[in-house]
């Protein structure tokens, strides 16, 4: 079945399919759905970052209204490609040569029809028109119009389409992810492991948190929650990591505030295990913003040594020294430098290089992320990666161990950036790590490796290199 057996036709208005609501559409309706493709517009075009646009827009909105926005940015990102196809198929022409702002209505819109069934049609429909009248003129919401009726009208006959495309292109489709990156992980993992991760990385991300010693103890922090009505689980492996349900809830605590809690995936605290970084030590993260894993260290080496956290930008590294404050870490000393050019002569005990990735391990959370990826960002992360590993080489003690750590499950990214590295620094050595963590967590007895799918956390990787004695 081709596109054109569908009879579609983009200048039809038919009134007489769907129910439309008495009077004009509810204003704060529209300007929360306009909010919508103004974030998208933006995300797409100037590659700005979901999270902290959504953080900086929603202020002027009602929490209704901040939900929905919240909700179809995200899905609509998440589902990108899927919508895509089927915007495709309904449209006479180049999708892509539409401008950003009739593309995201339609997306924001379809997403909505789509997924979201408490929202009606004849809701849906209404209000995308209405935003594409204002904007531009009455051709183009004729337009917006007659696709997204189309699509009501001819839902089955498109998806029986789908199901007539090779097995990448549906993969790609059904799953919404980029066809480069599903054959690139199939031919490491094959289609059934490759169709499990996708899955996961489709569905809304746990949110943990990670209890803090210095300030209080598990059962406190239990306690609290419990007292509020909040639901909970202790990670089965890590009981220091929280699962929180309600995390819109939890954040009306004061938890974070006070500086009991952080918010951490449990994939991110494994790095940190392996650095087992002891009080008294001197210790490196190398790439320390927002810091999450520096807190953890600061909390292992009970505010006795030095920690020393470095970021490249000055923003960052003063909400860094914030974090570490607001967690009782008084030991920690902030500098703004490049992580490939470490501008000191201390030698460290420890270093964590949490490097720089493309974050293939973390697409549930940062949605945006496979959409502004390409195979070339692998090459280059690796150089980078390579790079900065070289400069923590120099400033890490005889005897002492560097924990190489990301958040993407890209092999070039991690245990070739592994290899590659000990070919050209003999002076290092890769450690065995069994017994340091369950089994179910570490591959080739050498990697710390999780996969969303297998670990119910993000995905990670981790290696310990140590450097031999004098």
């Amino acid at each position: 079945m081709d596109a054109k057996d569908l009879n579609l036709n983009n200048s039809i208005t038919p009134d007489d399919e769907l129910e439309k609501p008495e009077g004009p559409p509810i204003q704060s309706q529209i300007n929360a759905r306009a909010k919508i493709i103004e974030i998208l517009n933006r995300v797409e075009m100037r590659q700005a970052f979901t999270d902290k646009l959504l953080e900086k827009e929603l202020n002027e909105f009602e929490e209704a209204d901040r939900s929905l926005i919240t909700e179809v940015v995200y899905g609509v990102l998440r589902w990108r490609y899927r919508l895509d196809w089927f915007l495709r198929q309904l449209y006479v022409g180049e999708f892509e040569d539409l401008i950003p702002d009739v593309k995201n209505n339609l997306r924001s819109s379809l997403y909505q029809l789509m997924f979201l069934e408490k929202i009606p049609p004849y809701a849906v429909l209404n209000e995308a028109v209405e935003i594409a009248k204002q904007k531009f003129n009455q051709k183009t919401a004729n337009l917006v119009n007659a696709i997204l009726r189309n699509y009501l009208r001819q839902q089955k006959k498109l998806e029986y389409m789908e199901m007539q495309l090779d097995v990448l292109e549906r993969m790609a489709v059904q799953y919404s992810h980029p066809k480069w990156l599903l054959q690139r992980w199939i031919e490491y993992w094959g289609v059934d492991e490759v169709t499990h991760l996708i899955e996961k990385n489709n569905e809304r991300p746990k949110l943990f948190i990670r209890v803090n010693h210095l300030k209080t103890d598990r059962e406190q922090v239990k306690q609290v929650l419990e007292q509020a009505g909040l639901e909970y689980e202790e990670h089965p492996d890590f009981p220091n990591f929280l699962w929180i349900k309600d995390f819109s809830a939890f954040r009306k605590l004061d938890l974070l505030r006070q500086g009991w809690v952080s918010v951490q995936d449990v994939s991110t605290g494994l790095p940190v295990m392996i650095l087992d970084p002891q009080p008294g030590e001197t210790v490196l993260d190398a790439c320390a913003a927002p810091g999450g894993k520096a807190g953890f260290i600061g909390e292992r080496m009970q505010n006795q040594g030095l920690l020393v956290a470095i970021d490249r930008h000055f923003n960052r590294v003063k909400m860094l020294r914030d974090n570490l404050l607001r967690w009782g870490i008084t030991t920690a000393r902030y500098i703004q430098a490049d992580a490939t050019q470490l501008p000191m002569t201390l030698l460290f005990d420890k270093i964590l290089l949490d490097v720089p990735c493309t974050g293939f391990g973390v697409l549930n959370k940062r949605v945006d992320l496979k959409w502004k990826r390409s195979a070339e960002d692998i090459e280059n992360m690796q150089r980078l990666q390579l790079q900065m590993l070289d400069a923590a080489a120099r400033v890490c003690k005889p005897g002492g161990a560097i924990v190489y750590s990301t958040c993407t499950i890209e092999p070039e990214e991690n245990e070739v950036v592994v290899e590659k590295f000990l070919e050209t620094h003999p002076e290092f050595q890769l450690e065995n790590l069994m017994g340091e963590l369950p089994v179910d967590y570490l591959w080739n007895q050498h990697y710390v490796r999780t996969f969303p799918h297998k670990h119910d956390m993000d995905g990670s990787f981790a290696a310990r290199l140590r450097k031999r004695p004098v």
